[in-house]
């Protein structure tokens, strides 16, 4: 959703949106274990530190660049995110962190364990989708980011400030970032930007690059088929599941070649 909010409201993909997860992580886990911080307030404090990371990147390195091409924006924000990664390994040096887990132990169902964890994933999904949903419809900034979406230009000359709904955007983006790092924040890594932010990347793309709500779809697609297919390599052709990583790529690389708008994804009409 961070990817597609963004690209609807400027135009350009933010390749750094992994980094605002790295980011959300690592201060739950300065703030909750290192500075024995309450962890719901870690979380919290850790939502609004990320959140202003978004802000100043706006600010200092897309907003300079607003009458530049998409092209050099998007360049942009991968220098970003090599920024942003290196100052995460100089912070926090180590390959993983321990952050304490939001609710420790496992749930046992027949022919599975589950671990409670895991459920604050789908659980902060549910909760994410839904507030962004109430924003982008019941709020009067979230109106004025779906006109961006629509058309930034007819939106500016009814009055809509584009640049700050450009600000507004990548706050979001930021926060739901942070949000995803929350969620894996139990092993997060400097280097965990990277991975989430290619899953999430693949699942914008595969569920519609720009509709907000299909990355959401196109996650789900994306996690089924990453412990499907590496299953069924495994027990059926005795295949490593070595190759699990290897499906968001594959899975992207299928969807651009045959279905480049995504699953939910329309495709644009030009007059030449």
């Amino acid at each position: 959703m961070g990817f597609n909010i963004i690209f609807n409201s400027t135009g350009i993909i933010n390749f750094a949106q992994g980094e605002f997860s790295m980011f959300g992580g690592l201060f739950a886990y300065t703030l909750a274990v290192s500075l024995s911080l309450p962890l719901y307030l870690a979380v919290l404090l850790a939502l609004v530190i990320t959140a202003l990371i978004g802000a100043f990147m706006e600010r200092l390195l897309i907003f300079p660049l607003r009458r530049a091409s998409v092209l050099v924006a998007i360049i942009a924000t991968i220098g970003a995110s090599i920024f942003y990664k290196s100052l995460g390994r100089i912070l926090w040096p180590k390959e993983a962190y321990k952050v304490p887990e939001f609710t420790p132990g496992n749930i046992s169902l027949p022919g599975a364990t589950i671990s409670r964890q895991s459920l604050w994933v789908f659980g902060l999904t549910v909760v994410s989708v839904t507030a962004v949903y109430l924003f982008l419809n019941h709020t009067r900034a979230g109106k004025a980011l779906r006109a961006c979406s629509v058309n930034r230009l007819a939106a500016s000359l009814v009055g809509i400030n584009v640049a700050r709904m450009s600000l507004y955007s990548f706050i979001l983006a930021a926060t739901l970032g942070g949000v995803a790092g929350l969620a894996n924040a139990p092993y997060a890594s400097y280097s965990i930007g990277l991975f989430l932010g290619v899953k999430g990347f693949t699942a914008a793309v595969v569920g519609g690059l720009g509709n907000t709500f299909g990355a959401v779809t196109g996650g789900i697609f994306l996690g089924l088929l990453e412990e499907l297919i590496p299953g069924f390599l495994t027990v059926v052709l005795g295949v490593s599941t070595g190759y699990k990583d290897a499906v968001a790529a594959v899975l992207l690389i299928a969807v651009l070649l045959s279905r480049p708008q995504g699953i939910l994804g329309r495709g644009v009409v030009e007059k030449v």
